[in-house]
């Protein structure tokens, strides 16, 4: 394991530990707002490392940095019960709940201000709802369908498609299940079925669709080659020759190597000028083909435009946003029932770790965006009426608003055990499965 790879799980554990952090606060906040004796609260799991008690609670961080907790007096069922005015279970119901929804809420609302402070400094968005296919991989599902390198892509299942990131969100989760691409060729419009297919044994689909990509010239053209001679320089950008549009390396290449010599028009950009040229190629032995003499870089075509909001503005959009982030949960977990997302897709405290340290060395923006994203889930997901979750407690609260009093504690112990040994089975699962993509990230 390298020093990159040290770093990056570190950030990853910094910005979990915060998520847990918001959430573990929120129980703690209105816990003392009802007036409930709160025993501990720590971030992680396990062997406390560090401990400070301030007003009888412990506030300790854990060995195991995946998760953390707040401890409240009369909260387990399997423990005595002092029946103090203080304890968590002799609490009225409207209390207890409050206790039980603050930690979700907190994440939810933590997420909407990051969401805010992202639009109001300006967040990347399609500058266009057209795509233009750059790549298609030979013999892929979009292969097949006959979709080809730049054709547009219109719509995706009657929809608009409105950016790269929704339409692999859309064939991410739609395994095996048809979907209506309509599509611009140069022939016209016309609708084709695309069947995503799974990407490696990531759990995740595809089509092998990908964006344009520009091809720039690397480094000064070699002297006295024909690109010299046509005036072309470092970093322009290859648009298209003799009207071929260029999106990859090998598209350059062979078009050049067709063109026996015969003189070709580029067409290239300059610093945002679009400029002519002709050059002739030149046949070169130790390559067997023809030559123009560049050497050619790779990057994507930049398809996003960054405009700051004002607040008024940044607050309705984050709050569109948030709620697209929050029922997504809900998507992907009646695809994943249908077969359109396999289960390996999902990841656990070790894969969120990976992507969120990941994400933070590549890009701070899109590192607090991803944040917004997981927070919004681990509220969402802490809200599901699941015996170990807060969504779990609120159950059982409605329960005991309806009949009259509460599950005895013998049954409450009974189903949080079952629902625990679940959820420690799902967990070591999934967390294999985390453990197995990251030995491929670090190959």
């Amino acid at each position: 394991m390298n020093i990159y790879w040290i770093i990056q799980i570190i950030l990853g554990l910094l910005g979990l530990s915060l998520l847990v952090f918001i959430h573990e606060l929120g129980h703690f906040l209105a816990a003392k707002y009802c007036g409930v004796r709160v025993l501990t609260f720590s971030i992680g799991f396990g062997k406390k490392l560090l401990r400070i008690n301030r007003g009888g609670t412990d506030y300790c961080i854990s060995a195991i940095p995946f998760g953390g907790y707040v401890a409240m007096a009369g909260e387990n069922p399997e423990q005595v019960r002092d029946d103090r005015s203080d304890d968590f279970h002799v609490q009225p119901i409207w209390k207890r709940a409050l206790i039980a929804f603050a930690g979700p809420a907190f994440n939810v609302i933590f997420a909407y201000f990051l969401l805010t402070g992202i639009y109001m400094i300006g967040n990347p968005e399609p500058v266009s709802d057209k795509l233009v296919v750059g790549i298609v991989e030979p013999r892929s599902a979009a292969a097949e369908a006959g979709i080809a390198g730049g054709d547009t892509i219109f719509t995706i299942d009657g929809k608009k498609a409105n950016g790269w990131e929704k339409l692999r969100e859309e064939m991410g989760i739609s395994i095996g299940r048809n979907l209506s691409l309509e599509i611009g060729t140069k022939e016209g419009r016309k609708s084709v079925i695309v069947t995503p297919r799974e990407l490696g044994e990531l759990g995740i689909g595809t089509a092998g669709i990908h964006p344009r990509h520009r091809v720039f010239v690397a480094a000064e053209p070699l002297s006295d080659s024909p690109a010299s001679k046509a005036g072309i320089k470092q970093s322009d950008t290859i648009l298209s020759v003799d009207g071929y549009v260029i999106g990859y390396f090998q598209d350059m290449i062979n078009i050049i190597s067709a063109s026996d010599g015969r003189e070709v028009e580029v067409v290239f950009l300059r610093t945002g000028d679009t400029l002519r040229a002709a050059m002739t190629p030149l046949w070169n032995d130790d390559a067997e083909r023809y030559l123009v003499g560049i050497q050619m870089g790779l990057a994507q075509f930049d398809e996003l435009q960054v405009v700051p909001q004002p607040l008024g503005t940044a607050l309705v959009m984050a709050a569109k946003r948030s709620y697209a982030m929050g029922t997504a949960v809900f998507r992907y977990i009646s695809r994943i029932i249908q077969g359109e997302v396999k289960l390996r897709a999902m990841s656990g405290p070790v894969g969120i770790v990976q992507v969120i340290g990941l994400v933070w060395l590549e890009n701070l923006q899109r590192a607090v965006f991803l944040l917004a994203l997981i927070s919004i889930n681990l509220g969402v997901m802490n809200l599901l009426p699941l015996a170990i979750t807060d969504g779990g407690v609120l159950l059982f609260l409605l329960i005991e608003k309806l009949r009259g009093k509460p599950i005895s504690q013998d049954n409450q112990a009974r189903i949080q055990k079952g629902a625990l040994a679940f959820f420690v089975a799902l967990f070591l699962y999934i967390t294999f499965i985390d453990l197995g993509r990251g030995s491929m990230l670090m190959k």
